[in-house]
């Protein structure tokens, strides 16, 4: 009983002797594919940039044709052990979470961190056990919550007829389930430090 008690005190003192690190994603060449979304602003909101793949469009409730992801990418100035990522959106359901692994600093392998659904608070706040070292994060937004969504099919639509993708006698009948493009307030990248005693 000694012994156990003595291990997690020992394991108490450890984690009570760190605290976050400063917001890696405000240091000084942090950049972001919506710059918005890492300004220290919460007043100011970012939209991810919608993607070319996983197309899904409902044409007459019968062939599938709209359906893009969006995404964001945070990259540090410098790799970072980072240990936390808090989301501060607007009308995220579902999203993908990855860390960039590659040894390159340019280059890009992408890993899996963690997968988000259902998602119901607009802060989203994910700790890791262990770090991931990296200078970029990626979220790719699956599913968000309508929000004028009339707005949202209307510029895709006219888009599409105007890119000669979409006749005009497909669009008259087109009942498109379009994805909003994911829209956050800010993203915070923490590390851990250690408190100088």
């Amino acid at each position: 009983m000694f012994c156990i008690l003595s291990m997690i005190t020992g394991c108490s003192t450890i984690f009570t002797a760190q605290e976050w690190s400063e917001n890696y994603a405000l240091m000084d060449g942090a950049q972001s594919t919506s710059p918005e979304m890492i300004d220290g602003n919460l007043e100011t909101i970012g939209e991810a940039s919608l993607t070319s793949e996983h197309r899904v469009y409902t044409l007459n409730d019968r062939a599938e044709f709209v359906r893009n992801d969006s995404i964001v990418v945070v990259s540090l100035p410098a790799k970072k052990n980072i240990y936390r990522i808090i989301l501060h959106t607007v009308n995220l359901k579902e999203f993908v979470v990855y860390i960039d692994k590659s040894k390159v600093t340019k280059g890009e392998n992408w890993h899996r961190v963690t997968e988000m659904q259902d998602v119901r608070s607009s802060i989203i706040d994910l700790k890791f056990k262990m770090p991931y070292y990296t200078n970029q994060v990626k979220i790719r937004i699956v599913k968000t919550n309508p929000q004028n969504r009339a707005h949202y099919r209307s510029m895709r639509l006219s888009s599409l007829v105007g890119s000669g993708n979409l006749n005009r006698s497909i669009y008259n009948g087109f009942n498109t389930r379009t994805h909003q493009p994911g829209r956050i307030r800010e993203i915070e990248i923490y590390g851990i430090k250690a408190i100088e005693k």
